[in-house]
């Protein structure tokens, strides 16, 4: 498990970059001019050749965005720790963005590719931002479109970069294209100049004079990728000439909403900063990706780790992304077995393949590889290797699995034995989905016996150290290795890396034993020991940036399996929104303490390691995002609302999703509604296969009646027919208003 970049690169952390004195700043509301008002207009041959025969621009230094980090560990980010990413889907760098409109585009090695040799590329920017008082944001709430907006001598000023796809003599590129938007509210003339950096070339030859109650635009490109091609870059004249910034965004904006279109979309929530940071996940992990490599970051990380592929597959196939699912398929199958870091990722790979099967039904492609290797053989395992991979590494005592380093640290640790059931409980569902009836015996027997041996190593060491919690060593308490620092977040591993107690049970798994008796009061052991050290909603960090984690929100997944913590994944997401963006929607995997110098407006931490945008962190968080509205068991049965927070379900709250994927190819929608002390739920698209568990957490103990289906009020449980579509859910007492 991947959970510090010192550890992964043996690198010491950069020293926290150089910040402006700090000063009192009044907030300011910035707007933008929206996207909407873009219209679409090719550049002519006569506006190119203006454009190029214009003045250069007086230029500055832009704000900081570049590698700051010794050779073979490098990070890019801005001068208060910020990053984000620009570019397009599956380009073979994407380029990283910084506050104040500034990025780095990559002309070597990428930042964390592994490479020794130092990161090669060129800083763009606008000298015209001056550190005051900014807003930072996606436009629209959720496009891979970086908005900076922030006041200079009287005038409003944003800048807009985004990266689209363009054509160009038969070759394919990725174009950065940028827009300084100078708005004058006053009554007389302001002279504002972008200040635009070498190298960006001008759309259009706009004055830097703004009238009064006026505004002005001021467009730039540059190419910033050739997807891995070796063509010739292309020509100004040719980027000037393939048209303008109006043109390019439309295009872009269109491109991402007909992908988001494709997989299951959270249409409404009462928190709708959860509904764009959703969105922006998809969209990052698709602009971080290099072809069907599914990298974990394009800025620090920007490679593939066995784990972080298993669970960024697990996520796009839940969301129901399939398109280049056998080419990701197979480049995973590479991925876990020439990559011998960490062991789990092997362990897991079944889990993404049954993931695939039960929203797909895609059968003949998973027996094509269930016990078939790739042309490379042994280091492309089949999936009744890797499945036989956890008998043959069960070499622990008593029977546990083997001494590892996946939690950057040597140890018989409790995450790797979870994610073994998990492999195997996904395993037997495939087995006895392909009709390999001998499979599926050896797996319920091996998983059995796995199972035991977990579980009496546990309670042993729990009983030897009078613990009260889940020890994230099999046999040592927390106070023995490196769970000893309340703030390192390792204290949650098996809630998230270990998958089984939520992601075993969709797929059928038989649980017993301290990994489900003790959720609840292990998750209030650790917050307990963080109370007054961190403030609620994060589990800690890792050496030596101990705030938070773009992990954050994942770590609450063994909640949707608790008594008392089910809503823990969607609360701690919002902690990751409200205090841990490093870059609008972007995290770097392990967090400082907030910076009350920046500029940018909200709680944002000073620095951080890692990647950000971190891609496996994302699909954590959208992962168990998702599965806390809906999620689908093997068996056919749809659970509905199991970790909604009670504060959705007051009067006048709704969720909304649609096209969620349910199982063989079928999508569903669903809109849960309340108004007073009534919960109606209503189901669109095709039926689910089996029955409708409609459960939120402000049900136990709490229903009164249901307009149909069998109500268990201990559980919180309202079970429908497959064929019902909506159901009105009377509650005993009202959630109370805040």
């Amino acid at each position: 498990m991947k959970l510090t970049v010192r550890d992964r690169f043996a690198w010491t952390p950069a020293h926290s970059p150089a910040r402006s004195p700090a000063a009192v700043l009044v907030a300011v509301a910035l707007t933008i001019a929206a996207a909407g008002a873009f219209t679409i207009r090719p550049a002519s041959a006569a506006q190119a050749s203006a454009a190029q025969a214009s003045a250069a621009q007086v230029t500055a230094a832009p704000y900081s965005c570049a590698p700051n980090g010794p050779a073979g560990s490098q990070m890019i980010y801005g001068t208060f720790g910020d990053a984000s990413v620009i570019g397009w889907t599956g380009n073979s760098q994407a380029v990283v963005a910084c506050l104040g409109g500034s990025f780095f585009v990559t002309s070597g090695n990428g930042p964390g590719s592994g490479s020794t040799a130092a990161v090669t590329g060129t800083t763009y920017g606008y000298g015209v931002y001056n550190d005051s008082k900014t807003t930072w944001r996606n436009s629209g709430g959720y496009l891979p479109a970086l908005v900076t907006t922030f006041h200079r001598a009287g005038a409003r000023i944003s800048i807009t970069n985004f990266g689209d796809k363009v054509t160009i003599g038969g070759h394919s590129y990725v174009a950065i294209y940028s827009r300084v938007r100078v708005v004058n509210p006053t009554a007389r003339p302001l002279s504002i100049n972008p200040e635009a950096s070498p190298g960006l070339i001008r759309l259009d030859s706009a004055p830097t004079s703004v009238p009064p109650h006026a505004a002005v635009n001021h467009d730039f490109v540059v190419a910033s990728d050739r997807f891995g091609g070796r063509y010739p870059w292309p020509s100004k004249k040719a980027l000037v000439r393939a048209g303008g910034f109006n043109q390019h965004f439309a295009h872009m904006r269109d491109y991402w909403d007909h992908q988001l279109a494709g997989i299951a979309q959270i249409v409404s929530l009462p928190d709708p900063s959860l509904v764009d940071a959703y969105r922006t996940g998809f969209i990052y992990t698709q602009i971080i990706r290099a072809g069907n490599e599914l990298k974990t970051g394009a800025n620090g990380y920007d490679k593939e780790f066995s784990h972080d592929v298993i669970g960024i597959l697990a996520n796009l196939f839940t969301q129901g992304y399939t398109t280049d699912a056998h080419q990701l398929l197979d480049r995973a199958r590479y991925v876990i077995g020439t990559q011998t870091q960490y062991d789990d990722g092997v362990w897991t790979y079944p889990w993404p393949w049954a993931i695939y099967l039960l929203k797909t039904g895609d059968l003949s492609f998973v027996k094509a590889n269930f016990a078939t290797q790739g042309p490379a053989g042994k280091t492309e395992p089949s999936i009744e290797d890797t499945a036989h991979l956890i008998a043959k590494d069960r070499t622990g005592p008593g029977g546990i699995m083997e001494k590892t380093n996946d939690i950057d640290a040597n140890g018989y640790w409790t995450i790797d034995n979870y994610e073994a059931l998990t492999g195997l409980a996904a395993y037997r569902w495939l087995a006895q989905q392909v009709g390999n009836t001998s499979q599926a015996r050896w797996a319920a027997a091996e998983y059995a016996s796995l199972l035991r041996a977990t579980n009496r190593t546990l309670n042993a060491t729990i009983s030897a150290g009078h613990l009260h919690y889940l020890p994230c060593s099999m046999t040592e308490p927390n106070t023995d290795n490196r769970c000893a620092n309340a703030e390192d977040a390792n204290w949650a591993a098996p809630f998230l890396f270990g998958r089984w107690a939520w992601d075993g049970y969709l797929f059928g798994a038989p649980r017993s034993g301290p990994g489900i008796s003790l959720i609840d009061a292990t998750y209030d052991y650790g917050f307990a020991r963080l109370a007054g050290k961190l403030p609620p909603g994060t589990f800690g960090g890792y050496p030596t940036q101990y705030y938070s984690t773009a992990y954050n929100a994942g770590y609450g997944e063994w909640g949707l399996a608790s008594t008392h913590h089910r809503d823990q994944g969607i609360l701690s997401y919002e902690f990751m929104i409200a205090n841990g963006q490093s870059g609008p929607y972007s995290w770097w995997e392990s967090q400082q303490l907030p910076n009350p110098g920046s500029p940018w407006t909200g709680t944002h931490p000073e620095n951080g390691q890692g990647s950000s945008p971190h891609a496996w962190g994302m699909a954590n968080a959208n992962m168990v995002l998702l599965d806390s509205l809906v999620a689908q068991r093997a068996n056919g049965s749809l659970i509905v609302g199991r970790g909604v927070p009670d504060a959705w379900v007051r009067s006048g709250k709704v969720i909304k999703l649609a096209n969620v994927p349910t199982t063989d190819g079928r999508r569903t929608g669903l809109t849960i509604r309340t108004i007073g002390a009534t919960v109606t739920l209503t189901l669109t698209g095709r039926q689910p296969a089996g029955r409708l568990l409609f459960q939120l957490p402000a049900f136990v103990d709490n229903i009164a009646r249901a307009s149909a289906g069998t109500v268990n009020e201990k559980s919180g449980t309202v079970t429908l027919a497959p064929a019902v579509r909506t159901v009105t859910v009377q509650l005993r007492h009202r959630e109370a208003a805040n």
